[in-house]
């Protein structure tokens, strides 16, 4: 079969290697179409970052199912969920699965990228219908959001601000909208104009273009505390997120930084004084994709929004190499 594989920076070649064999308790799926993560352009691109396959945000079709405990047939249309909690350690059976000690890592044990066939454990699928492979291989970066979401206790009537205009960010805003908070702004870069765009066509409030005004200053100017920061830009960007905090506000964070700028300098002081909470989060394991598929189904993410390009398997060097010098939202490859 087909495979994508990082033969060195920025070198991406498409090929052969055999068909996953499939174990008990396992089903094979046909991938249909994946999305091109932050996390594989970190990789593709910068020498610092870690390495591995790159493709996780994957839907496709079941081909073939050795699971008697899960309800799988052939022409079922899934999601896979990269990481998946156990069940059974004490966190999972103590009511905080997020905290799983035994997660099953798809990517890490190097069974997904964006290839032709995937074999998984039927625990790590999820049913979709109505919508279209590649609608529906939105749903991974939307548990990232919703993981977000939960992991700062956002809740209707609060006034919140995201820090980053990626998908992460632009699909939490738009989620935040859904949930009745009450003002959402958002920050990027001038050069963001379509994700701003998308930003604006979502609902929030406001926009800071932090290349042209001081993030801190547009909040103090206005008179504005936050009840809570969604931080998905990199890791410098939490010492102005704390500055715009109320009194007992909650900021969250996902990202990553590989030029020395992931050490930043707080003063701990205002923090303890003003009972702030930083609250790291990502979404391993994933949590939410039942709920991200019936947010996209309901058109809270309309995909026609976030979806910038399609390129084909045998194509994937141009995928990459377009969604590094183009301003992209999601880039999806069709396999």
């Amino acid at each position: 079969m087909k495979a994508a594989r990082l033969k060195s920076l920025k070198n991406l070649q498409v090929i052969d290697i055999d068909k996953p064999e499939l174990n008990e308790g396992e089903v094979l799926v046909k991938v249909k179409s994946g999305g091109i993560c932050g996390t594989d352009m970190h990789i593709f691109a910068k020498e610092e970052a870690f390495s591995h396959h790159l493709g996780h945000e994957l839907s496709g079709e079941v081909v073939e199912s050795k699971s008697r405990d899960y309800d799988f047939k052939k022409g079922d249309r899934v999601v896979i969920d990269n990481a998946t909690n156990c069940g059974i350690c004490k966190f999972c059976k103590n009511g905080e699965p997020e905290y799983c000690s035994d997660i099953r890592n798809l990517l890490m044990e190097e069974r997904l990228s964006f290839q032709e066939y995937a074999a998984v454990p039927a625990r790590s699928l999820y049913k979709f219908e109505d919508l279209s492979f590649q609608a529906a291989a939105l749903a991974e970066p939307f548990t990232v959001a919703l993981e977000m979401i939960e992991t700062a206790a956002v809740r209707a009537g609060q006034e919140i601000a995201i820090f980053g205009p990626g998908p992460i960010g632009l699909m939490a805003a738009a989620y935040a909208r859904e949930i009745g908070v009450n003002r959402i702004y958002l920050t990027g870069r001038s050069h963001s104009q379509k994700r701003l765009e998308l930003g604006r066509k979502i609902g929030v409030d406001g926009i800071i273009e932090v290349d042209k005004e001081d993030t801190v200053e547009f909040f103090k100017k206005r008179k504005l505390e936050m009840d809570r920061v969604l931080v998905t830009a990199p890791p410098y960007t939490i010492k102005d997120a704390v500055q715009i905090l109320r009194f007992g506000g909650i900021l969250t964070y996902i990202g990553f930084s590989f030029d020395g700028r992931e050490n930043v300098e707080l003063n701990f002081n205002d923090i303890h004084l003003n009972k702030l909470q930083i609250r790291a989060t990502h979404a391993i394991p994933n949590r939410f994709f039942p709920a991200a598929l019936d947010n996209i189904k309901k058109g809270v993410i309309n995909s026609d929004d976030f979806i910038s390009a399609e390129f084909d398997l045998d194509d994937v060097q141009q995928a990459f190499d377009y969604t590094l010098n183009n301003e992209t939202i999601k880039t999806i490859i069709n396999i």
